[in-house]
């Protein structure tokens, strides 16, 4: 049997990454799915422990309505091979259930009663040249919720499994997950006075990835100076932080100590960060993240006085005058080759644009695992930041490469350890109270 996983834990610019942010926070919440196929004389899938564990758990009856026009003449044939995998593998979540899931398969043919549950359902019919469609969808039914898969396409083929268990999961639970996001940057919009001066509205919108997230799950903002991070929130995720106060440090750690789920992103030259603009007496301020109490504990290390720089994904931008397009290696293009294919959180990208991307280096700490999920290739050097900001020229005449892949993106599980080893850090504020006694 050929193991292919996707690991156990389950979004820069809009678009891609947006899904990127989407799924990788789906996966962390649904829990653990690491699929195996299993490839068989007779090619059926086999489910994982993930998926077993989930259904362990059903104490309510499920009916999944599976749509297939599989009589019809006009279904391509790649379409009807890959709807027999999906009854395949359904009937595998049916054994197992204990008798809490049902399968129904529907005929949706023009005109009938199967075609009308369909279009109820929101199962899209896919157009053929002939202007007939076929359909290849299901929908989990759970007391008063439905979740829909409008089409499964065989491009998902590897994500089949997650996508069903997830379906179900949500049908089960119907109360959206909590995420809570920390972040330095106005990533839930911003009071605005200078477009309230001008007549305008006096706030910008939440980023793009904020409102994406807002569809699938209950999305809190968590204070910069926090004691605790709320039990409600099942995943954190902390963007472009720097000069976090050592409580909010400590609340953090206790989070992941007690299982919470944890995505950081950090930025050794984020171009969305420019400071206060509106106070002209605020001087220079550092647009790097910090978070190296954390990845000193974990075994990690990263530079911000650093970027990465690529030949191989190096972009053509547009500098200065319109017409003025330069190769920058530091304005990266990652494709496949970059991406780890076989992990659910990148599996279906297909590129990504990463600006003054910095890279993780060291071995995890003892007790961690450690799965690249974006690397640059060999062809790559670290570069001084502010040489990469402001002298491309320079970077292209002196490039190096190292000969070797920087890790980009990496993902950590297993028994953390504490960032605090001497416990809970003093507040300051009590510290000054007996300063003043």
């Amino acid at each position: 049997m050929n193991k292919k996983a996707i690991s156990s834990y389950l979004f820069s610019t809009a678009g891609v990454i947006i899904v990127f942010f989407i799924v990788l926070a789906a996966y962390l919440l649904v829990g653990s799915l690491k699929l195996r196929i299993d490839l068989t004389e007779e090619k059926l899938y086999t489910l994982s422990d993930g998926t077993k564990a989930i259904l362990a758990k059903l104490d309510t009856p499920v009916e999944i309505r599976l749509y297939c026009t599989k009589s019809s003449s006009l279904m391509p044939v790649s379409l009807k091979s890959y709807s027999e995998r999906v009854e395949d593998i359904l009937n595998e979540y049916k054994k197992i259930s204990r008798g809490l899931i049902e399968i129904k398969k529907l005929d949706p043919q023009p005109d009938t009663d199967a075609e009308d549950s369909a279009v109820l359902d929101g199962i899209e019919g896919q157009m053929l040249p002939t202007g007939e469609k076929v359909y290849l969808g299901l929908a989990v039914n759970c007391l008063d919720t439905k979740v829909s898969l409008p089409f499964l396409s065989p491009d998902r083929e590897k994500l089949l499994e997650y996508d069903i268990t997830r379906a179900i999961a949500q049908a089960t639970k119907p109360s959206k997950p909590v995420i809570g996001i920390m972040s330095t940057l106005p990533v839930f919009g911003q009071f605005n006075p200078m477009m309230m001066r001008m007549g305008g509205m006096n706030r910008q919108n939440p980023w793009i990835f904020v409102s994406e997230l807002k569809k699938d799950f209950d999305v809190k903002q968590v204070d910069l100076i926090t004691d605790k991070i709320d039990d409600e929130i099942n995943l954190l995720i902390v963007i472009h932080p720097k000069d976090l106060a050592e409580k909010t440090q400590f609340a953090i750690d206790q989070f992941l100590l007690r299982g919470g789920k944890l995505i950081v992103f950090l930025d050794p030259a984020c171009i969305s960060d420019q400071g206060n603009s509106m106070n002209p007496l605020q001087g220079a301020v550092s647009n790097s993240s910090s978070f190296d109490k954390f990845l000193k504990a974990w075994g990690l290390n990263f530079d911000n006085s650093k970027v990465l720089a690529d030949l191989i994904y190096a972009s053509q931008v547009s500098r200065g005058q319109a017409t003025e397009v330069q190769r920058m290696p530091t304005f990266l293009s990652v494709i496949s080759q970059g991406l780890n294919t076989n992990d659910i959180v990148t599996s279906q990208i297909d590129s990504l644009l990463l600006p003054f991307a910095g890279v993780f280096t060291g071995t995890p700490a003892e007790g961690l695992q450690q799965t690249v999920l974006i690397s640059s290739t060999e062809k790559s050097q670290l570069i001084d930041k502010m040489t990469a900001m402001f002298a491309n020229d320079q970077v292209l005449r002196e490039f190096a490469p190292s000969g070797k892949p920087y890790p980009i993106a990496l993902r950590l599980k297993g028994k953390f350890k504490t960032a605090f080893p001497e416990g809970k850090p003093k507040d300051k504020s009590d510290e000054n109270n007996k300063t003043d006694e």
